[in-house]
């Protein structure tokens, strides 16, 4: 007879740890889900109940991100340029709390690594970007469609981006100073 009362309570940032180190590790396609299931602990049921796919474990941590981000960047004081805003949105965008520090530094390892992972985030890393673009506008007083805004914005995104890579791979410290650090090189 199975035990009678609450069920067991699965942490996903957890089961995304234990799926992060073993793509860091071995390798994104060397690892099925059922290899996950096994080293978190968890059914294979579970698992698919919360995530998908093993694209969704790598990904898992991106809305936050962007949550964080996009909330910083609307409380912004209207006195500042559009760039010192959006220097100070990525920071806090990119200040993680410390429990999922490592979980962050190996999702940005496994997606460098396995370029096709690219493909699962690129509608948000696209909205993300499109936020950018109408918050440059707006700020500077241009259109979202003029050339300056489009690049300045698209180069603000892929520096960042390039910063939380470098960091994850080869950099020590905290994201959020190594996104401050990139956009500062920005001027």
């Amino acid at each position: 007879m199975g035990t009678v009362g609450r069920p067991r309570t699965i942490d996903p940032d957890a089961v995304s740890l234990v799926a992060l180190r073993m793509f860091d590790d071995l390798g994104f396609d060397a690892v099925s889900m059922d290899e996950v299931a096994a080293a978190a602990g968890v059914s294979r049921r579970s698992l698919f109940r919360l995530f998908p796919s093993k694209a969704a474990l790598v990904w898992g941590g991106l809305d936050e991100f962007a949550d964080r981000f996009t909330a910083a960047l609307r409380e912004r004081p209207t006195n500042e340029t559009s760039a010192e805003a959006l220097r100070a949105a990525y920071r806090i965008g990119a200040t993680f709390p410390d429990d999922v520090v490592e979980t962050t530094r190996h999702r940005l390892r496994v997606i460098r690594a396995e370029p096709s992972l690219g493909l699962v985030g690129a509608e948000t890393i696209a909205a993300l970007t499109r936020t950018v673009v109408r918050f440059v506008a707006e700020r500077d007083g241009r259109s979202h469609t003029d050339l300056e805004v489009v690049v300045r914005a698209n180069v603000l995104v892929a520096a960042a981006s390039a910063a939380l890579t470098w960091w994850a791979v080869d950099g020590d410290g905290r994201p959020e100073d190594a996104v401050d650090r990139a956009l500062s090189m920005l001027g």
